[in-house]
């Protein structure tokens, strides 16, 4: 005689599954700025400044030939990379920092661009890589926020 098992009920965390359904979440970009060696300290500590959630600065160099440097105006080969992960809501103001610093004078020029993430492994880590430290919860229709 075959005998059913009973189903068993599976508990599911609240708000586990759902983080981007119950939570505010901002989109994530990275800015990348390619400037001359020494000088991308100066993002660092300006983003720093502002709050940027996190911001790495690595070292690179040119690999073309002398005859490419030379027909694009590039003099040193040797350069800094700052990588910002910053909120979507934030880039304006950290695009005028880096548009500031290029205007201030011809030695400080460089290349700066965005680019979309589009997904993170997890939400500790969205929330490190967002400097996260209190969980806003998204309003319901009515208006009212909803409990933590």
């Amino acid at each position: 005689m075959f005998f059913k098992k009973k189903k068993e009920k599976i508990e599911v965390k609240v708000g586990s599954a759902n983080y981007d359904k119950d939570y505010e979440v901002s989109k994530l970009k990275i800015m990348v700025i390619i400037v001359d060696r020494g000088q991308g300290d100066y993002f660092v500590h300006a983003f720093e400044k502002n709050k940027a959630p996190a911001s790495f600065k690595v070292y690179g160099t040119g690999t073309a030939t002398k005859e490419i440097y030379d027909i694009l105006g590039i003099g040193e080969t040797k350069k800094d990379i700052v990588l910002s992960l910053l909120k979507q809501s934030d880039i304006e103001s950290f695009k005028d920092i880096v548009k500031k610093r290029f205007e201030a004078n011809k030695k400080y020029k460089g290349i700066s661009f965005c680019m979309e993430i589009d997904s993170v492994a997890g939400v500790l880590v969205y929330k490190y890589l967002t400097n996260t430290r209190e969980n806003v919860r998204r309003n319901d229709n009515n208006g009212k926020q909803k409990e933590l």
